[in-house]
C-alpha cells in the first residue's frame, strides 16, 4: 500500500494535509486515460466480416464461370461447395441484418 502526504494551500497561507493511501481516493496526479475505441473495433470487424462474404461469393462466382469455360479443369464438387458456403454466408448475414433492424425498431419504439 501507497502512503503518499500532499499539502494543499487553501487561501490565506492555512495548508492542509491529505494522506492518499488507497489508489481509488483521490489524486492530484492526472492519469492517463486508455483508448478503449469499442465502435472502431466493430466498425473493422463489421466490415472485416462483409469482405469475407463477399470473398466467398466473388470465389464461387470465379470457380462456376471456369467451369463453363474449362470444364476439366475444375472439379463439379468444388463448384458445388463453394457455391454453398456462399449462399450460407448470404443467408447469415441476412439473418444478422434482419436481428439489428428488429432491435434498432424495437429500441427507437421504447416509451
Amino acid at each position: 500500500m501507497n502512503v503518499s502526504t500532499d499539502f494543499i494551500n487553501i487561501g490565506k497561507g492555512n495548508s492542509v494535509t491529505m494522506k492518499v493511501s488507497d489508489p481509488l481516493h483521490f489524486d492530484d496526479n492526472k492519469k492517463e486515460k486508455v483508448n478503449d475505441n469499442v465502435s472502431g473495433s466493430f466498425k473493422d470487424m463489421l466490415v472485416e466480416t462483409i469482405g469475407k462474404v463477399n470473398n466467398l461469393q466473388v470465389e464461387s462466382d470465379g470457380l462456376y464461370q471456369k467451369m463453363i469455360y474449362e470444364p476439366e479443369s475444375v472439379d463439379i464438387h468444388q463448384v458445388m461447395i463453394a457455391q454453398q458456403k456462399a449462399e450460407i454466408a448470404i443467408s447469415f448475414t441476412k439473418a444478422i441484418r434482419d436481428e439489428v433492424i428488429k432491435s434498432y425498431r424495437e429500441l427507437t419504439n421504447l416509451r
